[in-house]
């Protein structure tokens, strides 16, 4: 396990404790941060099983419209979230933000599972996205502390989202063929159980910045992006997130409803989409310089951007869901590689990471309203066209951050 720098340390930063993930430091495995991975894991069971019932929640919400303004809501609750949660993360360290949010987000996960009217429902899934946010930023801090000098192995970390997101796929698949529309709702309790399994066991594990740390507002992460000039960076974090939103919710909506794929097609290409996209997070391991990283990102947006355009104007529907494989996997490398240049050479990332992502969110909030309503009024076809342009400019922000530092 990572201990905890000692508050004499003359490497911790902030008054707190946590581990140096530069240069020449010890960089733990990704074993010894399985409360991490398994908080990936947890949330990708939720997101898988999200993306494949998108058509039944977004039924049971009223409609496109109703379901994007509800995404949009809950990424509102998960930016104010994220901020809330950088700062706790560097007050009272990692490793008690993550255990209490895990617990808090089974609990929501259940209730929101259990929950037949309408607009409760509609309540307890902005709920669940804000405490998800919590979640989300304390596994990230986690994970960026102990591997900002490595990218390759903190996007190997971010494979446990999607082979979470892969189980997630298949389990709604099957529960919606075998239980029809309400299959979702079987699903999501099982999700709650992995998560407070999770929490149990993790209580005692010893993480990166897990050690309580200084007194920091909110707004003290603001400021703090501007200071290390990676505002550019927070604005690609946004722009990835709108992307990989895309891919998932309406790509499959898209399959499914536009090119009348069916259940075993749409279920069938998102559960691929994830695994590719597990698969591509694994094989980074070798990527250790920020120059490698940049490369990749700019291959793998590209990789996404034309994927994104071929399950546009496909016509048909195995082609499409292809091109939902290939976006999927372009896209997954974006998040970790990004989170990886705000934390560099940081050994307490929390109070960056948080604002970064609260940033990135925040920038996300308005993109299920429009892509919503654009679905409405043209179709998904001309949504993911703007996703795609979306995805094409991700690397370009990146390589404007990097000069402007180097």
């Amino acid at each position: 396990m990572v201990p905890p720098a000692s508050p004499s340390d003359p490497v911790a930063s902030s008054g707190g404790g946590g581990t140096v993930a530069g240069p020449g430091a010890t960089v733990p495995t990704l074993r010894d941060l399985w409360p991490v991975a398994g908080a990936f894991t947890s949330i990708g069971l939720l997101v898988g099983s999200w993306q494949v019932a998108t058509p039944e929640l977004s039924d049971l919400l009223g409609g496109p419209g109703a379901f994007g303004l509800v995404l949009s809501l809950g990424l509102l609750a998960s930016a104010a979230a994220t901020a809330v949660g950088g700062a706790l993360a560097e007050r009272r360290g990692t490793g008690a933000l993550l255990s209490s949010s895990l617990v808090a987000w089974a609990l929501l996960v259940v209730a929101t599972a259990c929950m037949p009217a309408r607009w409760p429902l509609a309540v307890l899934l902005v709920l669940t996205f804000g405490v998800n946010g919590l979640l989300d930023v304390a596994a990230n801090i986690a994970a960026t502390a102990a591997f900002s000098a490595r990218p390759g192995r903190l996007v190997q970390m971010h494979a446990s989202f999607n082979f979470g997101g892969v189980v997630g796929c298949f389990l709604v698949g099957v529960l919606l063929g075998v239980r029809g529309p309400a299959g979702w709702r079987w699903a999501w309790p099982l999700v709650a159980l992995v998560a407070v399994g999770v929490a149990w066991r993790s209580r005692r594990v010893a993480m990166p910045a897990d050690a309580a740390g200084s007194h920091v507002r909110v707004l003290d992460g603001l400021r703090a992006l501007r200071r290390e000039r990676l505002v550019v960076v927070a604005v690609a974090f946004a722009l990835g997130a709108v992307v990989e939103g895309g891919v998932g919710t309406w790509g499959v909506l898209h399959l499914r409803r536009q090119l009348d794929a069916g259940l075993l097609l749409g279920a069938g290409g998102a559960v691929l989409g994830f695994a590719v996209a597990g698969v591509v997070r694994s094989s980074m391991g070798r990527v250790q310089t920020r120059r490698a990283a940049h490369q990749v990102l700019v291959v793998a947006t590209g990789a996404a951007t034309v994927g994104l355009l071929v399950l546009a104007f496909a016509p048909w529907p195995e082609v499409a869901a292809a091109g939902l494989v290939v976006a999927a996997g372009g896209v997954a490398v974006t998040w970790p590689l990004l989170l990886a240049e705000v934390g560099r050479d940081q050994d307490r990332p929390a109070v960056l990471v948080g604002a970064a992502s609260t940033l990135g969110y925040t920038g996300l909030v308005g993109g299920p309203v429009v892509l919503g309503a654009v679905v409405a009024a043209f179709g998904t076809q001309v949504a993911l066209v703007v996703v795609a342009v979306l995805a094409s400019l991700i690397a370009p922000c990146a390589l404007v951050h990097r000069q402007r530092t180097t």
